[in-house]
């Protein structure tokens, strides 16, 4: 299964790494479809927590947490996000999330190792026949596979483990990465925002570059990148890592403003959790907020009138070095949501069911 920190984090490693392979020489079996998760049984009161920041001199922030990949695609999440982000004179999101090739050509800079060097010279935990096995099974062209670092692995494996993206020929020599028809995820909450703000015709403000994304997971201890490639290889075999929840319940927290439920998926330490597996998100969590905060303080915290929406992944909420600190720190007042419910009850988890963290 995948980490808690991807449902909170980012799409744009794994597409540059779907990208990155892209042209790679394979034959891989298509993986079946798998029956679609009914939508939730949201509650016509149900509303995302928003925060609310203000400062004299600048205009007001409103602080929407994000999931970057949905379980089910409810119509009811657009229809929440176009009453929150009616009237906002801009959006602001943690980065674009379709990349670009210039961006494919950051990541393979920072993520692929020299000609000289390679992926088993740098993980421990798993043997040369356990990793090409990896490969295989996701799809990826294996001399590629071998020549990344451990985070942009594990993303590539993901990509394909969520029928996000699928393997596809057009009886060229080479095969195609491309969106499958029946993902187990579907388009989160900043590309739905990102669609929104270019029909609304508003500014959409990005707070990290392709750059300090891709060198934020290439910074990360070596222990934890390790981690996580283990932790996906390992769910391609049906493998479920301690510490993993589902999708359906972060979207069910997300979309009934359920605060207390969404701090414990981002930051609770599950039984049996390791050490490096847990560090994954939490430093990732934190040093992306640096990066966010540090963007915003540099944009001078915008300016004209607002309202201006901020939307960054709800992992960047919790904790004291959270986004909602950060602002604290610099002199705004924040105003919480309205009302938080108690954590749901954990159901047991159907057996098509992907987790993340």
């Amino acid at each position: 299964m995948i980490s808690r920190w991807h449902i909170f984090g980012t799409w744009r490693a794994t597409l540059c790494a779907a990208m990155l392979f892209a042209a790679a020489s394979v034959t891989h079996a298509q993986p079946q479809a798998q029956p679609q998760t009914p939508a939730p049984n949201l509650a016509a009161e149900d509303h995302p927590p928003i925060w609310v920041a203000r400062s004299p001199g600048h205009p007001t922030l409103i602080l929407l947490p994000t999931i970057h990949a949905l379980a089910s695609d409810d119509p009811r999440v657009n229809a929440a996000l176009a009453s929150i982000a009616s009237g906002v004179q801009a959006i602001v999101l943690e980065t674009h999330t379709k990349p670009t090739p210039e961006d494919t050509q950051t990541v393979r800079r920072i993520g692929f190792y020299p000609a000289n060097d390679n992926l088993t010279n740098h993980v421990s935990s798993m043997t040369a026949e356990s990793l090409a096995r990896c490969a295989r099974d996701s799809g990826a062209d294996i001399h590629a596979f071998f020549q990344t670092k451990p985070w942009l692995a594990g993303f590539a494996v993901q990509a394909v483990r969520l029928h996000q993206w699928r393997w596809d020929t057009d009886g060229a020599k080479h095969t195609h990465f491309v969106r499958t028809a029946s993902p187990l995820v579907f388009p989160g909450i900043d590309e739905r925002l990102e669609t929104l703000a270019h029909r609304r015709q508003i500014p959409l403000i990005y707070l990290e570059t392709m750059e300090q994304g891709m060198q934020l997971f290439d910074d990360m201890p070596a222990a934890d990148q390790e981690a996580f490639l283990a932790g996906v290889c390992a769910g391609l075999r049906g493998v479920k890592t301690p510490g993993e929840v589902s999708y359906e319940s972060f979207q069910a927290a997300w979309a009934s403003g359920d605060v207390t439920a969404l701090e414990h998926l981002a930051n609770a330490r599950y039984p049996g959790e390791s050490d490096a597996h847990y560090d994954f998100s939490q430093y990732l969590f934190a040093r992306g907020t640096d990066i966010f905060a540090a963007t915003l303080a540099q944009d001078g915290y915008f300016y004209g009138k607002g309202p201006i929406l901020v939307a960054v992944g709800a992992g960047h909420f919790f904790g004291d070095r959270s986004l909602l600190e950060h602002l604290r720190e610099a002199g705004y007042t924040i105003t919480p949501p309205a009302s938080s419910t108690a954590p749901a009850p954990q159901l047991p988890s159907p057996l098509h069911e992907v987790a993340v963290r």
